[in-house]
């Protein structure tokens, strides 16, 4: 039983732990921009989508502390430059 578990983590990490990790990085810009389009008003951007806003609010409200933290957060721009594939 701990062989086959070890085995299969092992198999994970060698060939689907990328692909995890880039799907996780997307879902989560993905789910940035639309906490931003609904969201946008609170942080100072005035956006025109206030109607379609309200109504996905009740959706999202419960990250809206999460989403003001991951907007305030002060990046590096080297940082960001770091993350594009140039191939």
């Amino acid at each position: 039983m701990r062989l086959g578990q070890a085995i299969r983590d092992f198999l994970f990490g060698a060939f689907l732990l990328d692909l995890y990790r880039e799907t996780a990085k997307a879902h989560r810009q993905l789910l940035t921009v639309t906490e931003f389009l609904v969201f946008g008003e609170f942080v100072g951007v005035p956006l025109l989508s206030t109607y379609y806003a309200l109504r996905l609010l009740p959706y999202f409200v419960g990250d809206l502390y999460d989403f003001k933290r991951e907007i305030m957060k002060d990046r590096d721009v080297m940082e960001e430059i770091s993350e594009v594939d140039v191939h």
